[in-house]
């Protein structure tokens, strides 16, 4: 008997380039748990990218877990967070200027519904969050500050280091739409909402 609870599903295309992804967000006992795999046309060829990415019972990230299998080879970046938010790789920890609370990875809307959960803003409300941004397929990690502002129910405007955009979002934070990536969702579903 598995020790998740399945909370939202969905799969996104992109409008730019060839791109499909699927996405799950998760309950565990511990927290949340995000996963998936994206399936594209890297600069090498086909590729695909898969993602872990589990919470503290704060919604803070702990862990993240990405696999890059491009015609080359397979690569792969584990980081953990300690209950500071400095991240660390199996070397030891990374030099970054400030402690992360979330992880951003480049390659997928997902990982913005987690730190739209931890916020938990109301309607009108805007936060700005501390985020460990991690560039796919390259492992490029900086800590960058991303601003979020609640519109509405299900929707925010997200701000960051390439632009501003609406986001829209299910009842669970899972990103459904972002223009700036030209991501949308083209199957969805939510098994229960989780507050």
């Amino acid at each position: 008997m598995s020790d998740l609870e399945r909370l939202s599903t969905t799969s996104w295309e992109r409008s730019d380039r060839l791109f499909l992804e699927m996405g799950k967000l998760d309950r565990t006992p511990t927290g949340f748990r995000l996963s998936g795999t994206a399936l594209y046309r890297g600069r090498g060829g086909p590729t695909s990218a898969t993602y872990l990415v589990e919470t503290d019972a704060s919604r803070r990230s702990r862990s993240v877990r990405i696999e890059v299998d491009e015609p080359t080879g397979l690569r792969t970046l584990a980081l953990h967070a300690d209950d500071e938010g400095r991240w660390h790789s199996a070397d030891g920890p990374l030099d970054l200027p400030f402690p992360c609370e979330d992880v951003d990875l480049a390659v997928t809307p997902a990982t913005n519904g987690l730190t739209i959960r931890r916020l938990d803003l109301a309607v009108g409300a805007e936060a700005t969050a501390r985020v460990l941004w991690i560039q796919v397929p390259s492992f490029g990690v900086r800590a960058v500050e991303q601003g979020y502002q609640r519109i509405d129910r299900d929707t925010y405007r997200y701000k960051g280091r390439y632009g501003s955009y609406k986001l829209t979002v299910d009842a669970n934070g899972m990103v459904l739409d972002y223009p700036g990536g030209g991501w949308r969702s083209v199957a969805h579903k939510v098994s229960r909402r989780v507050p």
